[in-house]
This record gives structure tokens, C-alpha cells and sequence, in this order.
């Protein structure tokens, strides 16, 4: 005796095209992805190929002893950025030492942040300053 083929029940039918059309809609309303979304100075210098932002701002005050400059940005948010021995400041097409920095020098630095959130820059480009 041969058996005959079970017809496919309405309910499996339409249990499988929900999963079709679950599986599908993923591809038409984007879900907001973290590593995608990020932007700006928001990004994790953890990730390989991260951005580096440029921020422009006034220097409050500079401190030598922990390696910190403290900015004041466009936007009036007080920042403060860590920098090394290596950091390089330039002033026009100069290279000058961060002992140039005074403050009310408009500067422009590049930051990335290191693994543990904080801020730091390896360019610094220092504003055309007027002399007092």
C-alpha cells in the first residue's frame, strides 16, 4: 500500500511565512547598530580604523606636571585632553614645543580616546595669536 501525501495544514503555511517575513524585515527597517551609528569624537580608538576628531577650542590652562591641556570648546564645553612627550604643536608651518601654549591661544587638536575613555591628542595646531 502507498501513501498518499498529507495536505499542508493552513497552519503551517501561515507559521512559515511569518518566519519569512521576520527573517526579511530586518533588511527593511535597519536596526541601529553601535558600531555603525557612532560618531565623532564618540568613537572607541579600540576599534581598528577609528576616526580621529578635531576639536577647536581656547586653552584655560595647560598643565605640565599631569600632561593635560584644559579647552574650552566652540560649543563653551570645558574639555580637558591628555598629550605626550611626542605630541607635535605647530605653529603656522613651525613645529613649536607645547611650552608655547599660553592661555587664550586658539587651538585646533586632533583626538582619538585610549582604552580607558580619556581624551588624547597627537597634533596640536596653534591659532595665529596677536602679541600683546
Amino acid at each position: 500500500m502507498q501513501k498518499t501525501p498529507r495536505p499542508v495544514s493552513r497552519y503551517r503555511i501561515i507559521l512559515l511565512f511569518a518566519i519569512f517575513a521576520a527573517s526579511g524585515c530586518e533588511t527593511i527597517v535597519m536596526r541601529p547598530r553601535p558600531d555603525v551609528d557612532r560618531k565623532g569624537p564618540e568613537q572607541t580608538p579600540a576599534d581598528p580604523g577609528s576616526a580621529k576628531a578635531e576639536i577647536i577650542g581656547t586653552v584655560e590652562r595647560v598643565d605640565r606636571t599631569s600632561n593635560e591641556i584644559q579647552l574650552r570648546t566652540t560649543e563653551a564645553k570645558v574639555i580637558v585632553v591628555k598629550y605626550d612627550p611626542a605630541t607635535r604643536v605647530y605653529s603656522r608651518e613651525r613645529e613649536v614645543g607645547i611650552e608655547a601654549l599660553r592661555p587664550r591661544d586658539l587651538i585646533l587638536v586632533r583626538v582619538e580616546k585610549n582604552p580607558r575613555g580619556e581624551q588624547y591628542t597627537d597634533l596640536i595646531r596653534l591659532n595665529d595669536r596677536k602679541e600683546q
